[in-house]
């Protein structure tokens, strides 16, 4: 073979492996942009948590646990009410009654218990993820000023300082009551509901909200 035909075919070869380099950096291109865009959703959702709980969640994909979770805080206050709270509580023996008569206005104050597993799961779709959220619940009621109280003696049936301890505990019970029963932990979902969804939506993903059950 001629010594110019020797050249033509070392640059024909030359050209074919580099289409076959550049075909097959095009082929792996989609796979690595989705790869990168998974992980940037990942650290998107961790990023709108820490920013507004504190707290880096467990990150799942299907049944693989990909991040876990982390928290700087164990609870996080979303929302407070001032209310006010009574309590009455009488004993009778052998005919005589004592009476202890209780109200107060307590501070209530709701949020995450973030000592709790909750998760954000991934997909289906890519930028879409599903955080599966703690319950609710009333984490402080805390008293504001004097208490009001009032109470009556039997004939012989005196009213004594374990009764009154006792009475002010129920009446701190009873705050977390009234607050479990009225719009405080709906107020919660939605406040820290909206935010979440917000924040998310900042970073291009979709986000959806499912509380567990207490």
């Amino acid at each position: 073979m001629k010594r110019g035909g020797w050249g033509s075919a070392a640059l024909f070869l030359g050209i074919v492996i580099l289409l076959g380099i550049g075909v097959r950096a095009c082929l792996d291109l989609p796979s690595k942009i989705a790869s990168r865009t998974a992980s940037g959703v990942r650290e998107g959702v961790a990023e709108v948590f820490v920013d507004l709980l504190h707290v880096r969640p467990e990150v799942r994909e299907g049944t693989k646990v990909v991040w876990g979770q982390t928290s700087a805080r164990s609870e996080v206050i979303v929302a407070a009410k001032k209310i006010e709270v009574g309590y009455d509580w009488e004993h009778r023996w052998l005919g005589s009654r004592k009476v202890i008569r209780l109200t107060q206005t307590y501070e209530v104050k709701a949020g995450f218990d973030l000592g709790k597993l909750f998760w954000v799961e991934m997909g289906p779709v890519q930028g879409e993820a599903t955080a599966h959220l703690p319950a609710p619940e009333i984490l402080a009621a805390s008293p504001i000023g004097d208490v009001s109280y009032r109470d009556e003696d039997g004939w012989w049936n005196k009213v004594t300082d374990e009764d009154r301890s006792k009475a002010l505990t129920a009446l701190a019970g009873e705050a977390r009551r009234q607050g479990e029963k009225g719009p405080l932990l709906e107020d919660v979902k939605e406040l820290a509901g909206s935010r979440l969804v917000d924040l998310a939506r900042a970073k291009k993903i979709r986000l959806q909200l499912d509380y567990l059950k207490p």
